[in-house]
């Protein structure tokens, strides 16, 4: 699975002078902003956990500390829970991805 679009390829929040020039029916939607930059935190940062577990591996798999049937084993579940993480980072950013680009920008003035 592949990671979402960059939050740069949705519309941002509305700015105060943007929301401004609004019908006077609408306002703009403050959950779409909270996501927005829920979306923008996760993606910046999503990477430092999708390479959390790449120094384990390459240690387990370039030095002879550990040898043996039981180390290939290990070194095999670790390599395993990399490719679980991997998958559950890009899950992540798929989800808040859908949940933002379902919500709308602006919401009926009350």
């Amino acid at each position: 699975m592949a990671a979402p679009p960059p939050p740069g390829s949705l519309p941002p929040p509305y700015t105060a002078a943007a929301a401004a020039e609004l019908s006077p029916t609408e306002q703009p939607n403050p959950e779409y902003e909270r996501l927005y930059h829920a979306y923008a935190d996760a993606y910046g940062s999503i990477d430092q956990v999708r390479r959390a577990l790449d120094a384990p591996v390459r240690t387990l798999g370039s030095t002879d500390a550990w040898l043996g049937p039981e180390a290939r084993q290990w070194g095999g579940r670790l390599d395993s829970q990399r490719g679980t993480l991997q998958k559950a980072a890009d899950r992540i950013l798929w989800d808040i991805y859908d949940r933002l680009s379902s919500t709308q920008r602006t919401t009926p003035r009350v």
